[in-house]
């Protein structure tokens, strides 16, 4: 019996974004389940946390508890205001 190789959980969101583009924490959640992913908002949360550490996306809340994704362009860097 051949074993199906399963990619990183950070692999498979950054390649939904780069489909996507901008999302929000809730709608990503949603579709990663919809397609099969065993994963919980608290899983995605520390994926969200090293892609934007990475530079990968940026995160801003956009209501209380939803909060928007967005891709980071090739070579844009993340601008960050004081005091944010």
């Amino acid at each position: 019996m051949k074993k199906k190789m399963k990619y990183p959980l950070r692999n498979i969101v950054f390649d939904k974004m780069k489909q996507d583009n901008v999302s929000t924490d809730k709608d990503l959640l949603a579709e990663l389940q919809r397609d099969g992913e065993d994963i919980s908002m608290r899983d995605l949360n520390k994926v969200l946390m090293q892609l934007e550490i990475l530079g990968l996306i940026t995160l801003r809340w956009q209501t209380k508890d939803r909060r928007r994704i967005e891709l980071v362009k090739n070579g844009e860097r993340m601008a960050r205001i004081p005091g944010e």
